[in-house]
């Protein structure tokens, strides 16, 4: 009974991730089958949740990462991953091969 404290929170990201990722997707379809856009609506509901969803998700782990202590080396383990999908993603095609 003790591990509740610590999931509740954790239940109820997930469940704010579903509902607003799938309540305005579902909204945009109703809407797009009125209006006959199948496509389009579900589309921008879909897009819409996504934004709605970052930004609830940041605003209820912020007051934890606030409580965070980062010291030098948590910072350049947080780093060295964005590093590898920056160098991955910006690879020059003509590196490493043979002219």
């Amino acid at each position: 009974m003790k591990k509740w404290p610590v999931l509740v929170p954790l239940l109820s990201v997930g469940f704010y991730v579903a509902l607003s990722l799938l309540i305005p997707t579902i909204v945009g379809w109703w809407i797009g089958v009125r209006v006959h856009h199948e496509i389009l609506f579900p589309l921008i509901g879909l897009g819409l949740g996504t934004i709605i969803m970052i930004y609830g998700v940041y605003r209820m782990l912020r007051p934890f990462l606030q409580e965070l202590e980062w010291d030098e080396k948590d910072r350049e383990q947080f780093r060295q991953p964005m590093r590898m999908i920056l160098d991955l993603a910006f690879l020059k095609h003509g590196k490493g091969k043979n002219k």
